[in-house]
């Protein structure tokens, strides 16, 4: 097996696609390592594996203060956001939330956003972008509850659950649950090595991975093999048997978000078991 490393393009990005030797060996597993590297005080907007999931759109924005950034309200798309690394300021629907790394925040739908940045501080969040169909759209009127204020929580604060693909000792948060974006859903899985994620598949959904900080993991889809370290995003290909490993003295911790085809997809989450109590921390 070999790794190949495609050149920056303008030093904002780099794209690791994992390659066979073989011709029976040809699935790739796409990996983008985000850059967090910005200091000139401003806004930079960098995309992340663009055109990989059909109706999706990541994008790493960054805030170097004094910065502030707008988000307008959108009727045809859905918004979350990920605060990667970094503090600063987030408003939404006339509230103001001070944010740091590893939080998440989901405004009722047609909502706008500002994201700001003192001076001498930087923001690193991910942007998430769900495009909306009529019928998606439709669903927000099901679950009034869900949309009648922001969600602004750090993924610590988030409910745990347990799955039987995953050993006693990992940690599993669910960070956007189902129903407050139409046929979205995300979470956090965090453990330490030697450990593992079990195979398993799922044509009923896409799915993202993000390394957070200090994540370094091995993920596996049928033949291929890559590398996941920490701020990167991986595609899972898209009904591939796929799992995850972390070798020992090394730390497991990422973002898995899921984005169904259809809200009969959603059946999938139930293979979650929420929990009250934690396992203990590692």
């Amino acid at each position: 097996m070999r790794i190949y490393a495609a050149r920056p393009l303008a030093g904002l990005t780099v794209a690791l696609w994992l390659a066979g030797c073989g011709p029976a060996d040809h699935l790739k597993i796409p990996v983008q390592q985000l850059d967090l590297s910005a200091t000139a005080p401003g806004v930079r907007i960098q995309p992340a594996l663009s055109g990989a999931v059909p109706e999706v759109h990541l994008d790493l924005v960054t805030l170097v203060g004094p910065a502030r950034h707008h988000e307008p309200s959108s009727t045809d798309h859905a918004t979350v956001w990920l605060v990667l690394d970094g503090e600063g300021r987030i408003a939404t629907g006339g509230q103001d939330y001070e944010i740091a790394g590893e939080t998440i925040a989901r405004a009722p739908q047609g909502w706008n956003w500002l994201l700001e940045a003192a001076e001498g501080r930087t923001l690193h969040a991910l942007r998430i972008r769900r495009a909306l169909n009529p019928q998606d759209l439709a669903e927000f009127e099901k679950y009034p509850e869900n949309n009648a204020g922001a969600l602004v929580r750090k993924f610590s604060e988030c409910m745990a659950y347990r799955e039987a693909i995953k050993s006693p000792k990992t940690v599993s948060r669910t960070l956007l649950p189902e129903n407050y974006v139409p046929r979205m859903a995300l979470g956090t899985v965090e453990t330490t090595g030697p450990d593992s994620v079990g195979r398993h598949r799922h044509p009923m959904l896409e799915q993202f991975f993000l390394g957070l900080k200090g994540n370094e993991i091995n993920v596996l889809a049928d033949d291929a093999r890559a590398t996941l370290p920490e701020f990167a995003v991986l595609h899972i290909p898209l009904g591939s048997d796929h799992g995850v490993e972390v070798a020992a003295g090394k730390k497991l911790h990422y973002v898995w978000m899921d984005f169904f085809q259809t809200k009969d997809g959603q059946e999938w989450l139930k293979m979650h078991e929420h929990i009250e109590d934690e396992p203990a921390s590692q």
